[in-house]
């Protein structure tokens, strides 16, 4: 007997199992959405390390915008003996990736290196979302100041504000009621400060820069943290250069505004490879960290 091929009843087939493949084939996509947002756009290494943190976490102290969309945690590393607390956010912007990768690299020195004085807190995504996506901030409502889905343009925060600015407030009060002796916030930018001049001839690229708070032991840090960095880097270009008053409305602003503590945006340049910038940020916070004789 002839085998006929019967094109209704595999019609009929393809239309019962229409939606189970439609679920399956959305799952994919959720799936490969999901495993993006977990890996963010993380160098291999800081990538184990942010899942290694996920997964053992004796470090984890809590969360910034617990759940929300927005979660992010908050590490503590505790000397338990007498010492300055210090606050580190990276990836208050997505697109500056060498300020999380810095603070990555960071969970895990600390973590295999005893303090010998003070607290340190570190936030390596404080803009979880931004990072995912690679973005500076994130949407607001149509006719809404985008600026306001910045995190650094939205301090000292509104509770009852949009998400960034609800973000913003909570780690104001934060540094308030751990009684945060100094922040750093670390950041990016696209040109030197030494190769970026207005028509008056100021210079207005902040690549290799230490914004810092205008008192007396801001500015202490930030001499010696230049002098040490700059006599190591041959290349005038590469060199970091001190600026006074952070941004308005920044974490450093708010931080030396309202608390009077010493405060840093600590800038690299993004024409330097990705490594040598995060190299750089975690040698200005090694040296914070000597300075105020937390490490050896």
């Amino acid at each position: 007997m002839k085998n006929k091929f019967d094109t209704r009843r595999v019609h009929y087939i393809l239309s019962k199992n229409r939606t189970s493949l439609i679920i399956i084939f959305i799952g994919i996509l959720l799936l490969g959405q999901c495993a993006s947002h977990t890996a963010g756009h993380l160098t291999p290494q800081s990538r184990i390390i942010k899942q290694h943190f996920f997964r053992q976490n004796p470090f984890l102290y809590g969360y910034f915008m617990e759940g929300t969309r927005y979660q992010t945690p908050i590490y503590r590393f505790d000397s338990r003996n007498e010492g300055p607390t210090i606050l580190i956010l990276g990836g208050t912007h997505g697109n500056e990736p060498a300020g999380f990768e810095a603070a990555y690299r960071l969970l895990e020195h600390l973590a295999t290196r005893r303090l010998r004085a003070g607290r340190v807190f570190v936030v390596p995504e404080a803009n979880r979302i931004a990072v995912a996506n690679k973005n500076r901030r994130v949407a607001v409502p149509e006719g809404v100041d985008f600026e306001r889905g910045n995190l650094n343009r939205c301090y000292p925060g509104d509770p009852q504000g949009f998400p960034m600015e609800i973000a913003a407030y909570q780690i104001t009060q934060f540094i308030k009621k751990q009684k945060v002796d100094l922040f750093i916030d670390m950041h990016e930018s696209p040109k030197f400060h030494l190769e970026s001049r207005d028509e008056k001839g100021n210079y207005y690229g902040l690549g290799q820069t230490l914004i810092y708070t205008p008192n007396e032991e801001a500015i202490w840090l930030a001499m010696v943290i230049a002098d040490s960095l700059n006599s190591r880097i041959p290349e005038k270009i590469k060199q970091f250069s001190l600026v006074e008053y952070p941004i308005e409305k920044s974490g450093a602003w708010s931080a030396g505004k309202f608390f009077n503590i010493p405060a840093f945006t600590t800038e690299t340049c993004k024409k330097l490879p990705l490594e040598e910038r995060i190299r750089f940020q975690l040698e200005i916070l090694n040296l914070i960290f000597r300075e105020k004789g937390m490490l050896e």
